[in-house]
């Protein structure tokens, strides 16, 4: 032992090199001239070029979703997907999307997620009248009831807030997450008012309060007399406190700043054009196919708590979330359920994209007559 010590302080000295090194070097089980000559088997890709192909069409008709998104309803869009002739697979396919991980889908997608760029803006400003009188609602509503909806208008001003130009009344059930949205031009108190009336007829629920931003459109006498006739709770968010109303925020992205984009609409041919979509394929695909995540917990953690860790619940679409709930009616949820084998997901994307091009021609049409 005192040799081997005194043989690895000498090399050491002689090297510079660290003494575990030059234990590993003049090991007997070490030897520094073996080469190996064999070659490494490549392991054989699941996921081939074929699967990243049926995936990413399955991703476009879901209007590209994230893995975490995707992967709950994968099985049952395939299977919808099948039966509607949109696909044909083989069994080894099937079991493939079946057993696909969320990381997997999100790597193989990943070159073709970065290639979306979106951006997003607002433009509502607070107003003041009747704030006396309308609760601010300084907690969450009670989430286990449907028919309680934030609200929010998103205008299509392009880059001038001035004249008159459309608007985009869009409303989110909290619960479930269905979303309906109805297009007119200005914001008067009529128009806010009749549009939520519109929007209340095509919910599958009864609407039962309603939880604007601080806007001079919500509030008012017209829609504040419109909710004390029709029983509905009317609460409004703390001023200059976006995330109360965070649900809508985010629709208004979704469900109207991806669809719509930002340019400057003030035509009412082109109104009409945007609630015949809205009204019919758009929100189908929206409330039936499009699969949401609610957050259920939020943890600080860290050093200073600068950390936080959100849990989400398993996606589901509005849809799903409507069978789920006890409180609407057998009969409701059966009429939903005979609606849903009607409808083909891809199909009603197909349309959504030819009246959007119709919608952007006219846009682009109108706006070379109004430039002088």
């Amino acid at each position: 032992m005192k040799k081997k010590t005194a043989l690895l302080d000498e090399c050491c000295k002689m090297t510079g090199l660290h003494r575990k090194y030059l234990v590993v070097c003049l090991s007997a089980k070490t030897d520094l001239e073996y080469k190996s000559t064999r070659q490494r088997k490549a392991r054989k890709e699941v996921y081939d070029k074929h699967f990243v192909v049926v995936l990413k069409r399955i991703w476009e008709i879901m209007d590209c979703p994230c893995g975490a998104r995707l992967k709950p309803v994968l099985s049952e869009m395939v299977d919808k997907l099948i039966a509607c002739g949109e696909l044909a697979l083989s069994e080894e396919m099937k079991r493939k999307l079946e057993t696909v991980s969320i990381w997997t889908i999100d790597t193989k997608l990943k070159r073709s997620r970065e290639q979306i760029r979106r951006r997003i803006q607002g433009t509502t400003k607070p107003g003041s009248l009747l704030k006396s009188q309308i609760p601010i609602r300084t907690s969450s509503w009670e989430e286990s009831h449907p028919g309680f909806c934030e609200l929010d208008t998103v205008a299509h001003c392009g880059n001038s807030a001035a004249g008159e130009f459309a608007n985009t009344l869009d409303v989110t059930d909290i619960l479930t997450g269905w979303t309906e949205q109805e297009v007119f031009l200005g914001k008067a108190e009529k128009r806010i008012v009749s549009g939520l009336d519109l929007v209340k007829q095509r919910m599958p629920f009864p609407l039962r309060g309603i939880d604007p931003d601080n806007g001079s459109e919500f509030i008012n006498w017209s829609l504040y007399r419109y909710c004390m006739q029709g029983q509905i709770e009317f609460t409004r968010g703390r001023p200059y406190k976006k995330n109360d109303n965070a649900h809508i925020e985010q629709k208004n992205w979704t469900h109207v700043r991806q669809v719509y984009g930002y340019e400057r609409i003030e035509d009412q041919a082109i109104v009409n054009l945007m609630n015949d979509l809205n009204r019919n394929e758009l929100r189908l695909y929206k409330n039936f196919f499009q699969p949401t995540m609610k957050l259920i917990d939020k943890k600080r953690y860290g050093a200073h708590k600068e950390k936080i860790k959100r849990v989400y619940d398993i996606p589901k679409t509005p849809y799903q979330r409507v069978l789920l709930c006890d409180e609407i009616s057998n009969q409701t949820k059966q009429e939903l359920r005979t609606l849903y084998a009607t409808l083909n997901p891809a199909a009603l994307r197909r349309t959504i994209i030819k009246k959007l091009t119709l919608i952007k021609k006219q846009t682009a049409a109108s706006r070379k007559k109004s430039t002088p």
